[in-house]
Formats: C-alpha cells, sequence, structure tokens
C-alpha cells in the first residue's frame, strides 16, 4: 500500500472513533414512556396515601370531638366548656388531615372527585374558622357562669351553717337540742344523759360548730382562688388554641375556586387598615 492512502485509512479511523456513537430508535422511544409511567403511578400511589391519611385524620378529630361532647347538654355552662375543650382538643387532627387531603388533590393527575371532594371541605373550613373565634367568647361567658354556679353553691352552704349556729344558740332545753341535732344531714346522736349540764354542753357544741364553720370558710376560700386562678390559665390557653386554629382553617376556607382564603381576606382587611392609619398620620 502506499504511504499517502495508509495515512488517510489512519485518519479516517481517527474520525470514527471520535463521532458518538448513535442510539437505536427503539432505546429512545422506550426509555422516556418507562419513566413518565413511573412518575405518573408514584404521584397516583402519593395522592392516594395522602388522601387516605388525611381521611384517617379527620376522622380520628371527629371520634374525640363526639365522645368528647357527652352527654350534650347545650344550656349548661359545664357542658359549654366541656365541649370548647373537646373542638380544642380534636382541632389539631382536623388541620392536619385537611392539609393532607388539599395536598393530595394538588398532585398533577388527581381524580375530578378528589378536586370537588377539596372544594366541600374549603367550604366547611370556612364554617369551622368561625366557630373556632366563636368559641372563644362562648368559653369565656360559660367559665364566668361556672364559677357564679360554684361560688352561690358555697354562699349556700355558708348560710345553712349561719343558720344552724342560730338555732343551736337559740336552744334552751336538753330537748330542744337533740331534736335540732337529729334534723342534720347527718344526724348527731347523744348519749342518753349527759355528763355535765346542759349549759356547759352547749358551749362546747356551739365551740365545736364555730371550729367547723371558720374551717369551711377557710376551705371554701382557698378552692375559691384555685379555681380562678385554673381557670384564668386554661381560658388563656384555649383562647390562643382557638385563635390558632381559627387562623389554619381560614387558611384553608376558599367560597369558590380560585377566589382568595378567608385568611388573604383578613389580611387585606387590616392591611388596608393599617394603611389608612399610616396615611392620616
Amino acid at each position: 500500500m502506499l504511504p499517502g492512502a495508509l495515512l488517510l485509512t489512519k485518519r479516517r479511523a481517527k474520525l470514527d472513533l471520535a463521532l458518538p456513537a448513535e442510539k437505536s430508535p427503539g432505546m429512545d422511544a422506550t426509555e422516556p414512556s418507562f419513566s413518565g409511567s413511573t412518575e405518573v403511578r408514584i404521584r397516583k400511589e402519593a395522592a392516594q396515601a395522602f388522601s387516605v391519611v388525611g381521611l384517617i385524620s379527620i376522622g380520628l378529630g371527629l371520634v374525640m370531638l363526639v365522645f368528647g361532647s357527652l352527654p350534650v347538654r347545650l344550656l349548661d355552662p359545664a357542658w359549654q366548656l366541656q365541649f370548647s375543650g373537646a373542638l380544642t382538643g380534636a382541632g389539631f387532627s382536623l388541620l392536619i388531615g385537611t392539609l393532607l387531603i388539599c395536598t393530595a388533590s394538588a398532585f398533577p393527575g388527581a381524580s375530578q372527585p378528589a378536586h370537588g371532594n377539596v372544594k366541600l371541605l374549603r367550604n366547611i373550613c370556612t364554617w369551622v374558622a368561625i366557630l373556632y373565634l366563636v368559641l372563644i367568647p362562648v368559653q369565656l361567658y360559660a367559665g364566668m357562669r361556672v364559677l357564679q354556679q360554684k361560688s352561690s353553691e358555697e354562699g349556700r352552704t355558708q348560710a345553712a351553717w349561719k343558720k344552724f349556729k342560730r338555732q343551736l344558740e337559740a336552744t334552751s332545753s336538753e330537748q330542744e337540742l337533740r331534736a335540732l341535732l337529729g334534723k342534720l344531714t347527718q344526724p348527731i346522736n347523744l348519749p342518753p344523759k349527759l355528763n355535765q349540764p346542759f349549759l356547759s354542753f352547749k358551749q362546747t357544741i356551739v365551740a365545736q360548730a364555730d371550729s367547723r364553720f371558720n374551717a369551711l370558710v377557710y376551705r371554701t376560700d382557698q378552692a375559691r382562688s384555685q379555681r380562678l386562678q385554673n381557670f384564668i390559665g386554661e381560658a388563656a390557653n384555649n383562647c390562643i388554641k382557638s385563635l390558632l386554629f381559627a387562623a389554619g382553617f381560614a387558611a384553608f376556607a376558599q367560597v369558590r375556586e380560585g377566589d382568595p382564603t378567608l385568611l388573604e381576606k383578613a389580611q387585606g382587611l387590616f392591611g388596608n387598615k393599617t394603611r389608612r392609619r399610616s396615611r392620616t398620620v
């Protein structure tokens, strides 16, 4: 072979090695379709998992709310406090479930019924957010009513003790004293014969009654102060939680799809007020 022909052959070989290998048409058609179908399947499974866990979380919250509110006594302030506590306790599960279901509907390829369920859920969130806001004054009013009822019961007990003391001091004979002590809720049975004169025995009974009454007043004052402190702490805790849950559900509350949420409307309203005040100043 001539040297020129040999040199041309080597250059062609180097050029062939430098060019990239061509892919077959079958590989180009298979890889994108395989990766696309896998991605769609993963999204559907993730959306289904989010929906199932969200429904379970909402169901758990509703179970806590229902069984925490039984038996129902709408006009009883104690039941109103009980319902407020149950709704506050179930708020986290309800809020997490709502978040998961709304997130599941945001996945590409979500079914049309899923979007319809989320639309209904967003409408319900509007009323739930309002309920949590209304819950704040309701539980404060109910708590004050419960404190007043307890104070009234304690006042009646003290009044009964004072009445018994006056009747005890008014007794003038052993028969009257025995009859009075026998009318008590827990009757006191005296021995058939007193071991001391009637006046001395009467003074002893009056002194014991005074001692028990003073102890009752002291315990009542301590219990009243402790109830007030507990009420202030629980009321502040529940009010803050109710306000946070109201803001959380307002972030999902939406009347029509594409409209701003209830929280966005509130932020816009307060923002406009702040701007007006700044312009006024």
